[in-house]
């Protein structure tokens, strides 16, 4: 392998796996361009570095060129496991772990001189990925529900602590209001929100969490 192909196969990678970090860099995911880029490119030199090894000590017998390789993989999961985040009972962040993976793989086909099937898997995840948009745009189009949270007078809690719950899930926030409810002798906030509805109960769940916060309910 001269030094011209071990350049081009890092050179490759980087675009490779900077195609799909540039999706997730736009989606302002924890994991975006750089984190892909060096997670592609050192897959690919551990690949090479996995063959170099392999036919400098041929000679010796029992060089396992798959050895790096196959403990590449194996690490990788532990990066992938930084990139998803648990809220409530909901998990967010397993796409971006998956990209990472994925990202990892496509650099030691690359690494290994399999160019086809690193761009047929590059073009496939980038694919998958601008799907997954589409659906949660989609989603989003769906009629929104509006949020009713009664707090204590005295309360901390504020509109733009419940906002950034709904944030947090993905949604977006519409509308927001809050009034004194002199009946109950609390603060009734209301915010108007669009959002994914497998995530309606873990918002209400957080947020009933908040300091001062009486009862949330989704109507």
């Amino acid at each position: 392998m001269t030094n011209t192909v071990v350049l081009l196969r890092i050179l490759l990678s980087a675009i490779l796996s900077g195609l799909v970090g540039l999706e997730r860099e736009i989606h302002g995911r924890a994991a975006g361009l750089r984190t892909h880029i060096l997670v592609g490119v050192g897959s690919t030199l551990f690949m090479i570095t996995s063959i170099l090894v392999a036919l400098s000590y041929s000679h010796a017998g029992g060089v396992d060129p798959s050895r790096i390789a196959a403990n590449v993989v194996t690490g990788i999961g532990f990066l992938g496991a930084g990139a998803i985040i648990r809220y409530g009972s909901s998990i967010r962040g397993l796409t971006t772990a998956a990209s990472i993976w994925a990202v990892s793989a496509i650099g030691l086909a690359v690494g290994a001189g399999i160019y086809v099937a690193a761009g047929i898997t590059t073009i496939i995840v980038l694919s998958v990925l601008i799907l997954s948009r589409l659906e949660e745009r989609m989603e989003l189009k769906q009629p929104g529900k509006r949020l009713f949270v009664k707090v204590d007078v005295d309360s901390s809690t504020s509109e733009k602590d419940i906002n950034n719950v709904v944030d947090a899930f993905g949604g977006r926030v519409t509308a927001c209001d809050s009034k004194a409810d002199e009946e109950n002798k609390c603060i009734l906030i209301t915010v108007d929100a669009v959002m994914e509805r497998a995530y309606y109960r873990d918002v209400a769940n957080e947020v009933s969490q908040l300091p001062g916060v009486r009862e949330v309910y989704w109507k």
